[in-house]
């Protein structure tokens, strides 16, 4: 939101009509000035003089002359901005502007008679009514003096919600019990290190800056640096000044960066509070009773009604009375709107004493008359009560105990103790906040902390490689490994020289160095300093210091990447062994380990497993770290993919929403965290067939990340590969190819050359010439992708897997089915080796295996097979998931195969009943349902079913595909089949020609997928009886097919058995359909054909006399 401030060194130059531009943009409080004025001409001099007044008062004025530009400002203003506003022409639009939420008061200045100001009574109080410059100006001081009073202190919630513990109220902790616990010990921090007169420069440096504009405020901090003294805190403090409203607003939004600019005068409140609460000891064990009048949001109030019973922490300074009338004239006059009127009544005297100081300050205060009870920061009270007060049901009575409970049961203690320790181990402050801030994922401010250090110690201080090796941690969690690289080489630079070998801090940046390698994909170097620093360890540490479980997860990680899972495992739960014995069961180290866990289950592909693991994390995560914090991002977006994985495309698609939120949230503002989140909506839109969305969100990610990454960074490679991909599913090979390309130049350009996502893009890129038929191309892609792969992992490794089944995959489109089942049975022993037999990849091979069976016409172990993958679906995947579909539909296509119609009908409904609930989803498969069903019935009803689904999917396809895409070929096929079936042979013959057309176009000359459709058309002359065109089609047919296949490829060899005696012998007919789930199979033979056709017939016979005789 933009608020301005007045540039008092324009006021010469300032433009007549352009008010606005008279404004400063800054925004140093929570109040705000509008004036909405006519004045021109002669009187804009007394104007300008008043306006300056009104500087000294709320450093942020802005000031209109158009009535809907300041109506627009006003309600674009956020609701934790406050506005005083001053009207001095333009009455008449109090009835439209009373009710904005964001105005606090409104004043009439320059009224021309007393009959006006009954006009303005119902909307403004008649002492808000000025014509005289010095009372408005008064009147706005004191106002303003009062509000800032009433403003909502920041509270953290305690709640209590197990029934189980009423007694201990702080088991359950809400989601902002972390901010309460990080902003303790950034309060501790402050206070170990801030006497210095550095903390004080740094004091008036900061409120200078703030206030440059401001002459007024700057006599007072020239005051200040002259006449401060530390028994003055207090009087200070409570001073409506510079002082008072910056270090509040720093409190209430957790300003870190303020906070600790104005950290002297914080050490110095603390120690004032101290002294006094020691002193007044006896004094204050007699007061029973405090009070505060304040104004709280609507969303507080619910929170305090909804956590009665519970605790509630004031973050900032916590000023109250002895006097209850005083706190009530605070609130009195509030309205209950957005900002409710509450008067806390707050029960102090306990038995114990309390760790948090307060004090009576009314002798030491600049406001003397308010018998004023001020508690330092983080005082923590019970809940007792949240009602309507009974002398005044406009204001809410919240009743408070004072207690120490949060420090004795908090579920965080032991947490907030560990993290503590950690801490206290850096000699200095600024590292000190540097540690808290990566803690806390605050990744920028950790890195300003630490290179702020680096500015004040000697170039030759051995400490500096020690801020080196963490800031470089910082750039590897934000993904900049060029940045944490150039570090860790300074860092280790400077340790080698100035540090004996066998030193911690070395064996930390050899770790590190280790963690760099892995991203890079080089293994062998990165277990070779994780080695390294492992030795160093051994021989400096006892056995079960934490940070030997560091190490084991990086040496695990490295196996795990390498493909050996048993090894990998072994080092986490050693990682886990110490960390169970060293760390907070909620520490976030414990669940870093269970997310290397996860991934390894859900590498493996148990998915249920790794959901598991990942509910385990994010609920250690909720505890412990911030709610934006980039870790709980990265989980969610883990628990995306493997909902992805399992099928559940609503769940992941939630799941990635939420990891965005919290990118886009960040206070680290990761452009690569942001850029990741987007892509990763691509992928999971991309694998449920949204493409167009799936393009979308890409490209979003593509533009954030040329905005805020180097051009060959690896996160713009993975982007271009996403985007690729899409494209291949949309049959754009063109634009595919073009993308994947760009994905290998940076490859190539920032990666070790046989690093794992260069082979991914090399088996991306072949996949593409596999779909153009470029089968040439895509052997040469896949094996330079295996050539990578085993070079880093050994042979039997998933990933070298998957490779064999794509090399496989391309022998079978070329007819090689002994070459193909060669390289599927390869792929299916390596995969044995490391993957449960219910592993969808191990599925994936079987139906490839399947696939091979059908085309060799071995169909019992075909089905053997099917059997295989149906076990595994039925375990892995909802009932109605449409892989199941399929599955059913290839079981009763073999049964079909066989003759077996009863069984083929009862799987070929199974397959129905799955695809009709997923109808809009999966319209394709619906029709290819319906003809398949149709061929077993040889039914007119379901032919036109068929057809009904196919026109469907026909109109969808020229909605969304390019007009000559290959698929639109494939419905045109599937027409022109089901009208021939119907008879139909004119229709059948045109979407036949439109087929070829398409073909033609977009596939290479010699594509076996142009020789199925001159064979059908071919087909269809023969049902006229014409030879002569039957020849020439089936001629140009095996022209084509002996270019592209081998001489034993079943069509080659079909189209030769027909041709040679057509000529002496009636065309006998042999169909071939569309079947996107196995390459085509040998067309049958006629004879065997003729069979089937009879033994139908007469089982068909058979039924209907069975039926005759039941109803009989």
């Amino acid at each position: 939101v933009l608020i301005m401030m007045y540039n008092s060194a324009n006021q010469s130059t300032c433009a007549q009509y352009d008010l606005p531009s008279t404004i400063k943009q800054e925004n140093n409080e929570d109040f705000i000035i509008i004036w909405l004025t006519g004045c021109h001409g002669k009187k804009i001099n007394n104007f300008m003089t008043t306006c300056f007044d009104l500087i000294s008062i709320i450093n942020n004025l802005k000031l209109f002359d158009n009535v809907d530009e300041c109506i627009d400002y006003l309600t674009s203003l956020p609701l934790n901005i406050h506005t005083f506003l001053v009207l001095s022409s333009h009455q008449f639009i109090l009835p439209l502007i009373h009710e904005i939420s964001q105005i606090r008061y409104i004043y009439i200045f320059n009224v021309k008679d007393a009959n006006d100001e009954n006009n303005y009574l119902e909307y403004v109080k008649f002492q808000k009514i000025f014509n005289d410059n010095q009372l408005l100006i008064d009147k706005i001081s004191e106002d303003v003096q009062l509000f800032s009073k009433q403003l909502s202190t920041s509270m953290t919630f305690f709640s209590n919600t197990d029934e189980s513990i009423k007694e201990k109220s702080l088991k359950n902790l809400s989601k902002e019990s972390q901010y309460f616990m990080y902003m303790h010990l950034f309060i501790e921090i402050l206070l170990q290190h801030s006497k210095s007169n550095e903390a004080k420069s740094d004091l008036l440096h900061e409120c200078r800056h703030r206030f440059n504009d401001n002459k007024n405020q700057l006599k007072v901090i020239d005051e200040f640096e002259q006449q401060y003294t530390s028994d003055k805190a207090i009087r200070w403090y409570t001073r409506d000044c510079f002082l008072y409203r910056l270090l509040n607003k720093a409190l209430r939004y957790q300003d870190f960066d303020t906070i600790y600019k104005l950290r002297y005068i914080v050490n110095e409140l603390c120690q004032q509070l101290k002294d006094l609460y020691s002193a007044q000891s006896t004094e204050l064990k007699k007061i029973e009773t405090v009070y505060r009048g304040q104004l709280i949001s609507k969303n507080e109030l619910y929170i305090l009604q909804q956590t009665k019973g519970g605790l509630v922490s004031m973050n900032s300074f916590f000023s109250t009375t002895l006097d209850k009338t005083v706190a009530l004239d605070f609130i009195m006059g509030a309205v209950e709107g957005e900002i409710v009127p509450v008067l806390f009544e707050i029960n102090i005297n306990i038995i114990n004493s309390i760790s948090t100081p307060y004090a009576n300050i009314e002798k030491y205060s600049y406001i003397e008359h308010e018998q004023e009870i001020l508690f330092f920061m983080d005082c923590t009270f019970r809940i007792d009560s949240v009602e309507k007060c009974m002398e005044n049901n406009q204001i809410y009575l919240v009743k408070l105990t004072i207690s120490n409970q949060h420090e004795e049961e908090n579920g965080l203690k032991t947490l907030t103790d560990h993290i503590r320790m950690e801490i206290q181990r850096e000699t200095h402050e600024l590292a000190a906040l540097g540690r808290l801030m990566m803690t806390m994922g605050h990744y920028d401010k950790a890195i300003q902390y630490y290179k702020l250090l680096i500015t004040k110690l000697s170039s030759h201080d051995p400490y500096i490689g020690s801020l080196y090796t963490n800031i470089s941690i910082v750039y590897q969690n934000q993904g900049n490994y060029a940045a944490a690289s150039h570090y860790l080489m300074k860092a280790l630079s400077i340790q080698l020289k100035s540090l004996p070998e066998q030193y911690m801090d070395v064996a930390k940046t050899y770790s590190n160095i280790g963690s760099l390698y892995i991203n890079q994909g080089n293994y062998a170097e990165s277990l070779n300093y994780y080695e390294k620093a492992l030795n160093i360890q051994l021989k400096c540490l006892p056995e079960n210091h934490p940070d030997f479980a560091q190490i084991y997860v990086n040496i695990g990680s490295t196996h795990q990447s390498q493909g050996d899972y048993v090894k990998a495992l072994s080092y986490y739960e050693k990682a886990l062994n110490i960390e169970s014995k060293s760390f907070p069961e909620n520490h976030p180290c414990i669940a870093a380990t269970y997310t290397n866990i996860a991934l390894l289950h859900q590498n493996k592909g148990n998915y249920t497993e790794a959901l598991h693991y990942y509910e385990k994390i994010l609920d250690i995560q909720l505890k412990s770290l911030p709610e934006n914090h980039t870790d709980i991002a990265l989980t969610y977006n883990n628990m995306g993919e493997v909902s992805k994985n399992l099928g559940k495309h609503s769940e992941a698609l939630n799941y990635c929403e939420k990891a965005l939120n919290i990118q886009l949230k960040s206070s680290s503002k990761n452009c690569p965290g942001v850029g990741g989140a987007y892509n990763n909506f691509a992928i999971v839109h991309q694998s449920h067939g949204n493409y167009v969305e799936a393009l979308n969100y890409s490209e979003k990610a593509l533009n954030i990340q040329l905005e805020c990454l180097p051009e060959n960074h690896p996160d713009l490679a993975k982007t271009f590969n996403t985007i690729g991909q899409v494209y291949q599913s949309q049959g754009n090979y063109v634009e595919s190819l073009n993308y994947l390309r760009k994905a290998l130049s940076i490859q190539l350009k920032s990666l070790s050359e046989n690093h794992p996502d260069i082979a991914g893009t090399y088996n991306n890129i072949a996949a593409v010439h596999r779909s153009q038929g470029n089968n040439t191309e895509a052997l040469d892609y896949y094996e330079k992708a295996l050539s990578i792969e085993l070079k880093r992992l050994c042979e039997k490794h998933p990933d070298v897997a998957k490779i064999y089944r794509n090399i496989g995959s391309v022998h079978q489109s070329q007819g090689n089915y002994a070459e193909a089942l060669n390289y599927y049975v390869k792929a299916l022993e390596t995969q044995f080796k490391f993957l449960p037999e219910d592993h969808p990849d191990i599925e994936k091979m079987y139906r490839n295996i399947v696939s091979i069976y059908l085309s060799q016409g071995d169909y019992a172990e075909a089905l053997n097979y099917c059997t295989k993958i149906l076990n595994i679906q039925l375990k892995s995947l909802s009932e109605n998931h449409p892989n199941i579909a399929r599955t059913y539909g290839t079981i009763a296509a073999v049964h079909q195969s066989q003759g077996n119609y009863t069984e083929a009908l009862n799987y070929f409904e199974k397959t129905l009943n799955i695809r009709l609930k997923l109808l809009l989803e999966t319209l394709p498969d619906i029709a290819r349902t319906y003809i398949t069903i149709g061929e077993v019935h040889q039914n007119e009803d379901s032919y036109g079913e068929a057809l009904s689904y196919c026109e469907k999917i026909l109109q969808i396809q020229l909605n969304s595909l390019p007009e000559n895409h290959p698929n639109i070929a494939k419905t045109y096929n599937n027409i022109g089949f089901v009208c021939k079936r119907q008879g139909n042979y004119a229709k059948a013959m045109n979407y036949y020609v439109k087929t070829l057309e398409i073909q033609l176009k977009s596939l290479p000359e010699n594509d076996p997928e142009i020789v199925r459709t001159y064979w059908n058309i071919g087909n269809l002359y023969s049902c006229h009886g014409n030879k002569a065109k039957v020849l020439e089609e089936w001629q140009t047919a095996l022209s084509i097919a002996s270019k592209s296949l081998p001489s034993n490829h079943p069509w080659v060899v079909g189209l030769l058995q027909k041709i040679a005696p057509v000529q002496e012998q009636e065309v006998g007919e042999v169909e071939m359909k569309v079947d996107e789930s196995a390459t085509p199979s040998e067309a049958n033979n006629e004879k065997a054909d003729h069979e089937r056709r009879m033994k139908r017939k007469k089982d068909e016979e058979e039924q209907r006399t069975k039926r005759t005789k039941n109803e009989q």
